[in-house]
């Protein structure tokens, strides 16, 4: 089923590349391989230039620790990461004829001479991931975004933003390449074109994708993506183990481009993201990621390639369409989430010096958690349209808020329907986003392993807790050390000045109008028997009371 436009936040990742090949210069149909410790990768080569397609290398870069010393100082923003996982992402061999930028080529980190992370696609051209599968785990993915386009936002459109509240701040909802720089001409886009292709999909189409070899095609180009596929074959890669990224030529409101190697042409950023390895899978897991961190033996790696001309004329994929989602409704649950809601108003009021607004009838709205699909049509097709940054995916339902202050001794809890427990996602994430820098900092997120458990203490006078948490954030969680139990002290996630600054800090990396303040985002990832996120319109909004002494 193919449907409706959707999005969520946060964040896919990794691509890998060995050297292996040198392209020619255009025109040429031969490529040169280069020696490499890889038999498969080798034949490979071998078999593509033999075909006439030109082969390019790469190689991986982890991308975990880099924010404050290149991502933030080009970007003036981290992009709201998943705080539960790294990330790899291909830095590719530039072709001879490739614009390289807007965006400096170390914006993840330092980069080889002659590479860069993100890449410009021509109509025949292709990456080709391949290689071992991470240990079993929760989730893992390759997906495509549109990094950055030619464009510049309409007044209207940044001021209907800019006056709607609940939602990151505007610097990093409208962006240029490089930042605030009013006549780049560049827009920041990180929109997506399509769904991914992730760890539920492979299982649909070959079985359990993890641990196993599996060949991914991101390409423009059906003609392309069909030659690659057979030479492929040719070698004993079973069909159902090979799975293309399609990059279409519009969406439902315009063309998607210019492709193209020029200065104009759309450019793109590719991860492929693993997160959460099943218990017992932790120690196999980290080797995984260490074959990266070593650079030496990548378990996985990535071409890319370029078909040659008398193939026939590129056959570009057509319209964008996202997977219509689904979800089980917890509109049932809707008198127990205000009973909780409730009852948690009344255990922190009774218990400690704490008191909360958003405790009355009827709520604020403030209260409560958005959604940017639901609440505001944030999707890539959108997002490219009006020339803002989207950060959307389709394989995880998202709650957040805007900007919360924390340095007047504010106790904040989240009070929602757990989404693994309702049946609605694979597993939850509840994590913190410095909103100075819009990193989602190591140690400020916890998921549904944590999560489980945390509205029993309610039980006595709320029915169906085992479907809910209660969690809460604080600079100091002692505060609330008569409220939580020795069992479930993390229940609260204390936000240290290293993962927030505090307000007035002089030496905080990050913008010092927002120093002080975070704010909470919810991911529900990937719905038991689907290939997507849930759809949060039958999902209960997650609540954010804010207690003050």
């Amino acid at each position: 089923m193919r449907a409706s436009i959707l999005l969520s936040v946060t964040f896919c990742t990794v691509l890998l590349l060995v050297p292996f090949a040198i392209a020619q210069p255009a025109g040429s149909h031969v490529s040169v391989s280069e020696s490499v410790s890889d038999p498969v990768t080798e034949a490979l080569v071998r078999d593509l230039t033999a075909s006439g397609f030109q082969v390019n290398p790469g190689y991986p870069m982890l991308y975990e620790d880099a924010c404050a010393d290149y991502t933030y100082p080009t970007l003036q923003s981290c992009f709201g990461n998943n705080p539960v996982s790294p990330y790899v992402i291909p830095a590719v061999k530039a072709w001879p004829d490739e614009y390289i930028g807007p965006t400096p080529v170390n914006v993840f980190g330092n980069v080889s001479p002659g590479y860069i992370p993100t890449y410009r696609l021509e109509p025949r051209d292709a990456v080709v991931i391949y290689g071992q599968m991470p240990p079993p785990g929760k989730y893992m993915s390759v997906m495509t975004y549109v990094w950055t386009q030619h464009g510049r936002w309409k007044a209207k459109d940044y001021n209907q933003w800019a006056n709607t509240p609940d939602h990151p701040p505007m610097r990093y909802v409208f962006s240029t390449i490089p930042p605030d720089d009013t006549r780049s001409g560049r827009i920041w886009s990180f929109s997506t074109l399509g769904d991914s292709v992730n760890n539920a999909v492979m299982q649909k189409k070959s079985g359990d994708p993890f641990g196993k070899n599996r060949y991914f095609i991101i390409t423009p180009s059906a003609g392309t993506d069909q030659a690659i596929r057979r030479i492929l074959q040719d070698r004993g890669v079973p069909d159902d183990e090979i799975f293309t990224e399609q990059i279409p030529s519009r969406d439902d409101v315009g063309p998607i481009g210019p492709l193209g190697m020029g200065e104009n042409a759309i450019d793109f950023l590719t991860f492929f993201r693993y997160a959460l390895p099943n218990p017992g899978e932790e120690a196999a897991a980290g080797e995984w990621w260490d074959s990266f961190r070593k650079g030496d033996t990548p378990r996985l790696k990535v071409m890319r390639v370029r078909a040659p001309s008398f193939l026939g004329p590129a056959k570009r994929y057509d319209l964008l369409t996202y997977d219509e989602r689904t979800a089980i409704s917890e509109e049932y649950l809707a008198d127990d989430l205000q009973g909780l809601v409730n009852a948690v108003c009344d255990r922190v009021s009774s218990i400690t010096a704490f008191s909360s607004a958003d405790c009355t009838r009827p709520a604020p709205a403030s209260s409560f958690m958005a959604d940017p699909l639901r609440d505001f049509g944030w999707a890539g097709p959108y997002c490219r349209k009006v020339d803002m940054v989207c950060f959307d995916q389709t394989d995880a339902g998202l709650f957040f808020t805007g900007p919360l202050r924390l340095d007047s001794g504010q106790v904040y809890a989240v009070v929602s329907t757990l989404a693994t427990e309702t049946g609605n996602a694979t597993y939850v994430g509840l994590s913190i986003n410095n909103a100075s820098t819009y990193l989602a900092p190591t140690g400020g997120g916890v998921t549904d392993a944590i999560l489980k458990g945390s509205a029993d203490g309610f039980a006595d006078t709320v029915n169906n807790t085992d479907k809910f948490f209660v969690h809460f954030f604080a600079r100091n969680c002692g505060a609330l050390k008569n409220l939580l139990p020795l069992d479930r002290s993390l229940d609260c996630t204390e936000i240290t000045e290293s993962m927030v600054p505090k307000e007035g800090s002089t030496t905080a990396l990050g913008d010092p109008t927002l120093f002080g303040m975070f704010w909470p985002g919810i991911r529900d990832y990937i719905k038991p028997g689907s290939e997507r996120g849930p759809d949060t319109k039958k999902l209960l909004t997650p609540r954010i009371l804010t207690f003050t002494q």
